[in-house]
């Protein structure tokens, strides 16, 4: 099973803009629980936590077991939120119950583990991918999907369908889909330049016409 934070909330008996402005001047957030076969539960919780997730980048994949006072209980993912579009403060979050035996398509972060020799002889590393949708049951989330790049040598790259998935996680990525490569420093420099020629305005052509004398 994944870590889980637990988030207490408070149930909302009402809703509206003016409710929600009353809930942020006291420092809280409004936000809702929804899903499949439930109806929608209007809560307000402490934002800091969430915005604890979104700092770190993983709010995508965490589960959140969301709690109140008298013990009912959400497994949640956070698939929503809102932010001040001036201050970029967490405005309002919402929350995705999830089903322990259903599965959830989601977005996991992808890690680069080792170091490839030809780096140090001046190679490029490019990392195309940095998260990939994967599918899977609540239980079998990965936090995040570490990729081998030590044996990676000039030329080489990993695509979608080279990654070592854990058990019960399935990409529905393109399986031809490249994750990173690595290149020599002169193929790199070509292949930024080369669609910036590409794009280039054709260099005038100016010719020397006859001068007036000339012509008489």
């Amino acid at each position: 099973m994944p870590q889980t934070m637990t988030i207490p909330v408070q149930i909302r008996e009402r809703v509206g803009k003016e409710v929600a402005r009353k809930i942020r001047q006291r420092g809280r957030i409004p936000g809702i629980v929804y899903g499949p076969g439930r109806s929608p539960v209007p809560i307000e919780l402490d934002p800091r936590p969430v915005v604890h997730l979104l700092e770190q980048g993983i709010a995508e994949n965490t589960l959140v077991e969301l709690r109140t006072d008298d013990n009912q209980r959400w497994l949640c993912l956070l698939k929503d939120y809102q932010l001040d579009p001036v201050r970029d403060t967490l405005l309002h979050a919402d929350f995705y119950a999830v089903q322990a035996d259903v599965a959830l398509t989601l977005r996991v972060p992808i890690r680069l583990v080792g170091e490839p020799p030809a780096l140090k002889a001046g190679a490029v590393l490019q990392f195309l991918v940095r998260e990939i949708e994967v599918e899977c049951l609540p239980k079998d989330i990965p936090e995040v999907i570490e990729v081998d790049i030590s044996n990676l040598e000039l030329n080489d790259f990993i695509q979608v369908r080279d990654l070592k998935l854990p058990p019960g996680v399935r990409a529905v990525e393109d399986p031809d889909e490249v994750i990173v490569t690595l290149t020599a420093a002169e193929e790199y420099v070509e292949e930024a330049v080369a669609p910036a020629l590409a794009e280039a305005p054709e260099p005038e052509v100016i010719k020397r016409g006859k001068t007036e004398e000339e012509e008489e």
